[in-house]
């Protein structure tokens, strides 16, 4: 009898207990899909989770052999359409057609400069119909509580040449002038590409502009922003700009892909030939350069990593020069391309990643989307990326009234002057007409835009609104299934409304954000500022190995502005962020770093690491717990052993 007794307790005790987990595992299982498909706030590409993976399956072709050149402008021609198809879905546009791209969503004020490089790849790639884009620049620029300068300014004037938006009308050609070289290697890269489109510089030549390029190329035969030892991005980008100035810009051992380039600027009337004949020495050195740092994969890195930008920028490079990189034999590294290694980093939806591991990246897409406009373009015998079709065909848009967004007609022509009766200022992420432009906290056009589609009107985040709802829904059918079956008691419905109480509360404490909001989150305008530092990071202790650079320099010195209760952590964020540098800190942002770039602990023995020094000492705590102050010299430094090798 006992035994029975016990069969049925337990019987029943076991099918109870059923039910209660089966009404918990729904419960939990319609929050995981409520929430939003974004990594918790936790700093760095490395723990990413990839969209797809393994990565090779996202890829459309094998990394296996080398494509050839038909297949590798099919991969081109492919990637093109499946950018143009992601925009269409993140951006909700009606069609992936470029024409209504650029008319419904491109050319939106409030996002234009993140768009940017998507309408210079389109301009180059057909006679788009621009109007809607040069409204948007016009609001864009005015919008700017100071006038843009340096590179900013150059990019801005050289979309409008682009879109044949008159440049005369638009900037102040002092400005323009003043501007190039006054932020280093790439403030004269974006100024050469202005003169080699027959912008006239005050005070200014292209020759000049080439001269001081050359004087700055290293010793390996590259460029960098600083240090010693070339940089694969900044190469390539300098390539770009110097690619016009060669009509054979390749050495006698160069592939058959090689065409002549149209000579641009004033060089070629120039008394001093000697500076033709330096440019095409200083392109072939920089394409030594390149090619002995491919990797086997056929893809480049920067900073240490692996990265889908630095192949799009060689791509563009080597088809600026006339040179095949489908086919020519110094850019194939165990029988693979560029093609072959950016196809690795290719999202299902037909975005693009930094890196292999990382989620879609819009730099990473935009780059890839422009580098395929500049390979077709080399493949149908057009002229480079960056010689623009508007100007040599003489295409502009006429300088029409353009309409503020409240339908005010605005005059036209005219230099910008912001802080006019007529300039639109920015407010909540939004263009208003009058008054004088102020910036919106430290959101980018593309952080509020975002920040405006996640938040309902009363500023509660749409995901807790959504999710809210949904679990009480969720339990509600529970509790109707329980009913149904005939096992609904008192204590099975508190078992439904406790599982359902545990998750909304999570649901409200837990703050959601994407990578890209908690970096905006942690930004300081100079202006809010109660101070700056100055950050870098250096592996000098392992530089030139396992494709780090040779100078051991991550990043170059760089002030980062800083608000009360700030750590040194908050500042490596910030720097690593703008920098495009993975930062993993493993699944805490208490300060504890495990890797910076490609570079982690115990990668050179159970005793190396990440260690960081302000002011040159070494302080005992966590950079989480370290508060900074004004005026703080913040140093990254690699460690074969504890410390030993990297003090002062």
């Amino acid at each position: 009898m006992n035994s029975s007794a016990e069969n049925r307790f337990g019987k029943k005790t076991k099918t109870g207990g059923r039910t209660r987990f089966a009404a918990l595992l729904l419960a939990l299982v319609l929050f995981a899909c409520v929430l939003p498909q974004a990594p918790l706030p936790v700093p760095g590409s490395a723990q990413a989770s990839a969209v797809c993976a393994p990565a090779s399956d996202c890829s459309p072709a094998s990394a296996s052999s080398a494509l050839a050149v038909s297949d590798a402008e099919s991969l081109a021609r492919a990637w093109f359409s499946d950018v143009l198809t992601y925009l269409q879905a993140s951006l909700g546009a009606s069609s992936a057609d470029p024409q209504t791209l650029l008319d419904e969503k491109l050319s939106d004020a409030s996002i234009f400069p993140r768009n940017l490089w998507f309408m210079f790849g389109l301009s180059q790639h057909a006679p788009y119909d621009f109007r809607a884009a040069q409204n948007a620049l016009f609001f864009t620029l005015a919008a700017y509580s100071a006038p843009p300068r340096g590179t900013e300014l150059e990019k801005f004037a050289l979309l409008s040449l682009a879109i044949g938006d008159p440049v005369a009308e638009r900037y102040d050609s002092a400005s323009l002038s003043e501007a190039v070289g006054s932020q280093g290697i790439m403030s004269l890269v974006f100024g050469l590409h202005l003169q080699n489109n027959g912008l006239l510089l005050p005070g200014l030549t292209a020759e000049k502009t080439v001269r001081e390029i050359l004087a700055l190329q290293l010793p390996d035969g590259g460029w960098a922003i600083s240090g010693q030892f070339g940089d694969v991005d900044v190469t390539s980008m300098v390539l770009q700009s110097l690619a016009p100035y060669c009509k054979a810009a390749k050495s006698p051992a160069a592939g058959s892909g090689a065409t002549d380039r149209v000579i641009a600027g004033d060089i070629d009337s120039s008394p001093d030939s000697s500076v033709v004949s330096d440019t095409r020495a200083a392109i072939d050195r920089a394409l030594t350069l390149l090619s002995e740092r491919q990797l086997s994969s056929g893809g480049f890195q920067s900073y240490g990593a692996a990265n889908c930008e630095s192949c799009a920028q060689v791509l563009v490079a080597l088809s600026a020069c006339g040179i095949d990189a489908a086919s020519d034999p110094r850019f194939l590294k165990d029988g693979r391309s560029v093609f072959d290694a950016i196809a690795a980093f290719r999202v299902s939806d037909g975005s693009f990643r930094h890196v292999a591991t990382g989620d879609s990246n819009l730099t990473a897409t935009q780059q890839v989307f422009y580098a395929c406009v500049a390979y077709l373009r080399f493949r149908e015998g057009r002229p480079s990326l960056y010689e623009l079709d508007a100007v040599r065909e003489g295409r502009t848009i006429a300088p029409s009234p353009t309409v503020t967004p409240d339908g005010t007609p605005t005059p036209a022509g005219g230099t910008l002057t912001p802080g006019s009766d007529q300039t639109p200022t920015p407010a909540d992420g939004t263009l208003t007409p009058g008054g004088t432009p102020t910036p919106v906290g430290n959101q980018t056009p593309d952080s509020a835009s975002r920040d405006s589609e996640k938040d309902s009107p009363s500023g509660i985040p749409a995901y807790r609104i959504i999710g809210t709802a949904a679990i009480v829904l969720l339990a509600l059918i529970s509790l109707a299934i329980l009913a149904l079956r005939k096992r609904i008691t008192r204590r099975n419905a508190m078992v439904v409304a406790f599982a359902a109480s545990v998750i909304l509360l999570l649901l409200w404490v837990v703050k959601i954000q994407t990578p890209q909001q908690y970096y905006d989150s942690l930004k300081v305008s100079e202006k809010d500022a109660v101070g700056t530092v100055t950050l870098s990071i250096r592996c000098d202790t392992v530089a030139g190995e396992n494709g780090l650079p040779a100078d051991g320099i991550l990043l170059a010195p760089v002030k980062i502005p800083f608000k009360k209760g700030d750590s040194v952590y908050t500042a490596l964020v910030t720097a690593t962020a703008d920098a495009g540098l993975p930062l993993d800190t493993g699944l805490g942002t208490g300060g504890y770093v495990r890797g910076i770039g490609a570079l982690h602990e115990f990668d050179f023995g159970s005793l190396s690491g990440w260690m960081y020094y302000v002011n040159g000492e070494a302080p005992s705590e966590s950079s989480g717990a370290h508060p900074l102050r004004d005026g703080d010299v913040i140093e990254w430094r690699y460690t074969r052993n504890l410390g030993e090798d990297t003090a002062p």
